[in-house]
C-alpha cells in the first residue's frame, strides 16, 4: 500500500460521528496527511422540505440547505478545535445527493488514499452493525475503507464472537 497522503472521512453529523472524525484525524496527523471532511445533505430530506412547501408551509429548501451547512461547519470546527489536526491540511466539502453516489462520486474526483468511515450512520440502531450506505461503499468503494467502531459495536461484536 502507498503513503497515506489523502483521507476522506464522510460524516453524517450524529452522535457517532465524533469518534469518527478523531479516528480520522488522528490517522490525518500521523501520516501528515490531507484530511477531506465530507459532508451530504440527502437529497431525500430536500424531498421532504419541498413536499412540505407545497402544502403551504413557510419553509424553503434554499434555507433548509444553507442552515444544515451553517450548523455542519460549526460542529466540524469544534471537532476540529479539539483535535490535534492543522486546520490548514483540512478540506471541507458539501454536497447534495444520494450519501453513496456522493460519496463515491467524491473518491473518483478527490483520490482518496483511504476512506474512514462509521458503521452507524442516521438510525444508530443498536442492533446494526453496520449501516447501509457504509455497506455499499465498502462493497463499491475502489480505495482502502476503514471501518471505524465505537466501544458499543465493538462489545455486540465480540459477544457474537463469544470473546
Amino acid at each position: 500500500m502507498k503513503n497515506i497522503e489523502k483521507i476522506l472521512v464522510p460524516l453524517a453529523f450524529t452522535d457517532y460521528s465524533q469518534g469518527v472524525f478523531d479516528c480520522a484525524s488522528q490517522m490525518a496527523v500521523k501520516n501528515d496527511a490531507i484530511l477531506i471532511v465530507l459532508s451530504i445533505i440527502n437529497s431525500r430530506d430536500i424531498e421532504s422540505v419541498e413536499t412540505i412547501v407545497s402544502m403551504g408551509y413557510d419553509v424553503d429548501a434554499e434555507h433548509y440547505i444553507e442552515t444544515i451547512r451553517k450548523d455542519r461547519k460549526q460542529r466540524l470546527n469544534e471537532m476540529a478545535d479539539a483535535s490535534s489536526i492543522d486546520k490548514d491540511k483540512v478540506k471541507i466539502l458539501f454536497k447534495v445527493g444520494k450519501p453513496v453516489d456522493e460519496i463515491l462520486t467524491v473518491i473518483r474526483k478527490e483520490a482518496p488514499d483511504l476512506v474512514v468511515m462509521g458503521t452507524r450512520g442516521r438510525s444508530s440502531l443498536k442492533t446494526s452493525i453496520m449501516g447501509s450506505v457504509a455497506e455499499k461503499v465498502f462493497k463499491r468503494s475502489p480505495v482502502n475503507v476503514l471501518s471505524y467502531r465505537d466501544e458499543d459495536v465493538r462489545k455486540s461484536l465480540e459477544k457474537k464472537l463469544h470473546f
